[in-house]
């Protein structure tokens, strides 16, 4: 077609226009509006592709752009703005390519209190571009007329190489779902879609943000996965898989598409974090091939613009509670069946966080509280037998091995398991890590403010610094602090009670080392999770000094083990079968040891003498 032609078609569609204006029957204003403004944008669809024909076999969208920028204008123009809205989420939608304008989550704010765009015409861009025999369309460059305009529903009208294309999204009256389908007769079998997002900045803590930022995704063989994060550096993959969703996720929200069926030929990659820009937190991209079948009424395609909330994403579809980060999967059971509905529980009684946390805390200690009294009783048994293993360790001052052996032989005698007072507290180590995952992806703490700190979802800075220390970040959050002080406290009357005196490690760099470590690390973590901290070890000191006061008395304790001592001289019996076969090992390894020297062990045998002789 020669330029000629893209002429005559453009007088032509202009005398159709000038016709239907002044030649027309009369009907209602709205209605001729509409007809006109279709009108209109088919003349222009027509014009556009002409225009592209004399192309000399090029279809560059650069040259295409600058020759058409009159009418990207004209398209600009006649654009009209649809919104749907329900309790959730409003979304605006443009006749310009049928596409997403914006979409604010309604019920949350961003942290300087502004309303939650989660996506914008800025910040996001959507390509969608269908084959055609003349070329590759980009569909959101298309004008399109509106039909069947509701808050929850609204159908784009266009035409695409001739045929009719039609675009439906459906918003329910609650949720975050964005039902999308698409109906065409056009020869094709497939879109490409390229989804750019600049994902912005919703919340204080940057940093954190920025580390949890990344894109999931779902394959149709069920497997969770996602981009690796963590780094600021640009990366690509290439997925060999077809999938069901991805998803542009954030710390605490996240822009998905889905289907139940199947993208195909996915790349997804995030763009270089430029760390001087406090507006915007990473730039992803996922570009992917759509099977029409995907994308029909009966698909069930939708978007998902919402939070990362568990109860939230499992009902959108299999996967998709993946979005919300528990943790470790051996920890996740102790999240989803005690933490969660704990949490859910007393947030229907009580509206303030910080007192919620608070009492969680005192709940959590109580159902532990049996655990943390066989604890202590175990370590005052050990205490009380630590004259005997201070004069064994000035008996065989050189010789480690043989200060075990007689540090077991003796507990054995006395009816003492050593690691009896290691054991509870190893069974409450994975509700610590539970809550240490829990904590900073709990959104319900966002904007939740509790005595100084002004959002429990990040940190409580105190002091703002003019430099940066290195781990440690440039603030001063003062639950850290108070976190760092009750923990040196707890472990101060902790190494009391076990009489570290005479350990190998320096009691100080217990007391010291490992509570400013922690102070480092958790110093830019939330300050809902470091008062949990401060709370929990105040509340164990308390227990500590309770159960040494009212509960154990060391005295009793030494008769008792006294008296099991001479029980068992009389019964004959030997220890548990554990002691008996950490005894056994330990001989073993003595007598290795000494076979290795050249000589028979004699101690070994006497402390073992039920143990058949190997070097016969």
């Amino acid at each position: 077609m020669d330029k000629n032609q893209t002429i005559g078609l453009v007088l032509m569609s202009a005398l159709l226009i000038a016709y239907m204006f002044f030649f027309s029957p009369s009907k209602e204003e709205q209605q001729a509006k509409q007809r006109t403004e279709q009108i209109l944008q088919d003349s222009i669809r027509i014009a556009q592709e002409a225009i592209a024909a004399t192309e000399k076999g090029q279809n560059s969208e650069t040259e295409q752009t600058v020759e058409l920028d009159s009418t990207t204008k004209a398209l600009i123009a006649n654009a009209k703005e649809i919104v749907l809205e329900n309790e959730n989420i409003k979304v605006a939608l443009s006749s310009l390519g049928a596409e997403i304008l914006n979409v604010e989550l309604k019920n949350y704010e961003t942290f300087d209190g502004k309303p939650l765009i989660l996506v914008d015409e800025k910040s996001s861009q959507i390509e969608l571009s269908m084959p055609t025999s003349s070329g590759s369309v980009r569909i959101d460059k298309l004008g399109f007329t509106v039909q069947n305009a509701t808050k929850e529903n609204v159908t784009f009208a266009g035409l695409v190489d001739g045929k009719p294309l039609e675009i439906t999204y459906t918003l329910p009256k609650d949720g975050f779902e964005l039902f999308y389908a698409i109906k065409t007769d056009a020869a094709t079998q497939s879109l490409q879609l390229s989804w750019t997002d600049d994902i912005k900045r919703t919340d204080q803590n940057i940093e954190l943000d920025r580390r949890e930022t990344t894109i999931n995704y779902y394959t149709i063989e069920d497997d969770f996965d996602y981009l690796s994060k963590g780094s600021t550096d640009a990366k690509t993959e290439v997925l060999e898989n077809s999938v069901k969703w991805f998803s542009m996720k954030q710390r605490f929200f996240n822009a998905a598409l889905i289907t139940d069926k199947q993208f195909e030929k996915l790349t997804i990659g995030s763009g270089a974090v430029n760390e001087n820009d406090s507006s915007a937190i990473k730039t992803l991209k996922v570009e992917t091939s759509i099977p029409i079948s995907s994308l029909t009424a009966d698909a069930k395609a939708r978007f998902y613009f919402g939070p990362n909330k568990y109860d939230i994403n499992k009902a959108v579809t299999d996967g998709f509670q993946e979005n919300t980060y528990l943790g470790w999967a051996v920890l996740q059971p102790i999240t989803l069946f005690i933490i969660i509905p704990l949490f859910d529980l007393l947030e229907n009684i009580i509206s303030n966080y910080g007192i919620l946390i608070i009492v969680m805390v005192f709940l959590i200690k109580m159902a532990l509280a049996p655990l943390t009294y066989k604890s202590y009783v175990a370590q005052a048994r050990t205490k009380v037998l630590q004259p005997e293993i201070n004069k064994i360790k000035e008996k065989y001052p050189d010789d480690q091995a043989k200060q075990s052996q007689e540090t077991m032989k003796l507990n054995s005698e006395f009816g003492v398991n050593p690691l009896s007072g290691c054991l509870p507290m190893v069974l409450q180590m994975p509700i610590i890590f539970a809550l240490f995952t829990f904590f900073p992806s709990a959104i319900q703490l966002r904007n939740e403010a509790f005595l100084w700190a002004s959002d429990l979802s990040t940190y409580d800075s105190i002091l703002n610094l003019p430099f940066t220390i290195p781990f440690y970040g440039n603030h001063v959050s003062l639950f850290t602090l108070m976190m760092t002080a009750s923990q040196i406290l707890v472990t101060s009357v902790s190494t009391q009670q076990n009489s570290m005196a005479n350990s190998p490690i320096n009691p100080k760099v217990m007391m010291y080392g490992m509570p400013v470590m922690f102070m480092f690390v958790l110093n830019s973590f939330p300050a809902g999770l470091t008062l949990y901290y401060v709370v929990s070890n105040l509340v164990t000191l308390t227990q500590t000094l309770v159960i040494r006061k009212f509960f154990v008395d060391e005295e009793k304790i030494r008769a008792k083990l006294e008296l099991r001592r001479e029980e068992k001289k009389k019964s004959g019996k030997k220890g548990s079968s554990f002691m008996q076969r950490m005894q056994d090992a330990m001989a073993e390894a003595q007598e290795k040891q000494a076979q290795a020297k050249g000589k028979p062990n004699v101690d070994t045998k006497q402390a073992n003498p039920n143990k058949k002789d190997k070097l016969k």
